[in-house]
């Protein structure tokens, strides 16, 4: 996963010196910050309808958020059951606004591949809520599991950055059929859709045996 990475790690390091430091300075609580996620997250619904590179740096910039509350938590001392379950709900809000919006992307802006994209949009969006469900549940019986590449961090960085990149193609590339049809996007979410349900199966498999007498 991300954060057992090295990158992962250099990045969380940034994040507790840099952004932490800076909303910790602002007197901010934590639970501020993940509304403002949730905020972020929300309004990516009209940054997609707009144009996709907008909707992916509005979930890029929520993710961010939704990061350093944790850090920001951990360094007031403000870590708490409540604030995590807080924290945890809104994620799940922020993880339909992004697939939402970008189903309203190509909603306003079809192409031929529109219908596929919308199911690879549904079996993602179920992929996701899967490998949190499962996480959540594991912890409620006791048994704790980060099994598997695609946690939330991965999830929005690909389809944030996916995003990104898709659009930017399309603009150097403007003739090019591949980039027009924004096939950069489709493999990404072929590739997540697969991965994430394969994550909910690898954590199925780890607390089932954990779990069995």
């Amino acid at each position: 996963m991300l954060r057992e990475s090295r990158i992962g790690k250099r990045y969380l390091h940034w994040v507790e010196n840099r952004p932490v430091q800076f909303f910790h300075r602002l007197a901010l609580h934590p639970n501020q910050l993940s509304f403002a996620a949730l905020v972020l997250g929300l309004a990516a619904l009209p940054a997609y309808s707009y144009a996709l590179w907008l909707g992916g740096l509005v979930v890029l910039f929520s993710g961010l958020l939704d990061t350093i509350d944790g850090g920001l938590a951990r360094k007031t001392g403000r870590s708490s059951p409540s604030g995590a379950f807080l924290d945890s709900v809104l994620d799940r809000y922020c993880d339909f606004f992004s697939v939402l919006g970008l189903w309203l992307f190509f909603f306003f802006h079809p192409t031929e591949h529109s219908f596929p994209i919308t199911l690879l949009l549904y079996v993602f969006l179920a992929g996701s809520f899967m490998v949190s469900y499962t996480r959540a549940r594991g912890e409620g019986l006791g048994l704790s599991t980060s099994v598997g590449f695609f946690g939330r961090a991965e999830r929005v960085i690909f389809l944030g950055l996916g995003s990104v990149l898709s659009a930017v193609l399309k603009a150097v590339f403007p003739e090019a059929g591949w980039a027009s049809d924004y096939l950069l996007l489709i493999v990404l979410l072929v590739f997540l859709a697969l991965g994430t349900h394969w994550t909910a199966i690898q954590r199925i498999i780890f607390l089932y045996k954990g779990l069995k007498p």
